[in-house]
C-alpha cells in the first residue's frame, strides 16, 4: 500500500512539474508586451472626397482618363477601402456622358445576370 501512495505521489509531482514547466515555458511570452489595435471605422464618402477628386465626364483623352483613374486609386491606397466602396466612390464621381454610359451598364450587367440565373427579363 506504500508503494501505491509512492507512485500515485511520485505521478502527481511528475505532473506539477510538467505543469510548472509549461507555465516557465508560456512565461516569456506572457511577459511580452502586446501591441494594441486602435479599432478602425468603415470607410466613408466623407473619407474619400475631402481627397477633392475629380469628376470625370468621360468628355477627355485616354490618357487624362488613366490619370484619373490614377488619382482614384491614390486615394483608395490612403483610406484603405473595399472594392465595393472602391465601386461606389467612383461611380459618384461619373457626371454627364460618364454617367449615362454607367447607368446603362448596370441595366445591361442585371439583364445578363438575370439570363444566367434563368429569370425572365423584361
Amino acid at each position: 500500500m506504500a508503494n501505491k501512495r509512492r507512485r500515485n505521489t511520485a505521478g502527481a509531482d511528475d505532473i506539477a512539474q510538467a505543469i510548472h514547466r509549461m507555465v516557465d515555458a508560456m512565461h516569456p511570452i506572457a511577459g511580452q508586451p502586446r501591441v494594441v489595435v486602435a479599432p478602425t471605422r468603415p470607410m466613408t464618402m466623407e473619407d474619400f472626397m475631402r481627397h477633392k477628386p475629380s469628376k470625370f465626364t468621360g468628355k477627355i483623352t485616354p490618357d487624362e482618363g488613366d490619370a484619373w483613374l490614377r488619382e482614384c486609386e491614390k486615394i483608395y491606397r490612403v483610406i484603405d477601402c473595399t472594392d465595393a466602396q472602391k465601386l461606389s466612390c467612383v461611380t459618384f464621381l461619373l457626371v454627364a456622358d460618364a454617367e449615362y454610359w454607367w447607368v446603362g451598364m448596370q441595366q445591361l450587367m442585371q439583364t445578363r445576370q438575370r439570363r444566367l440565373l434563368g429569370h425572365p427579363v423584361g
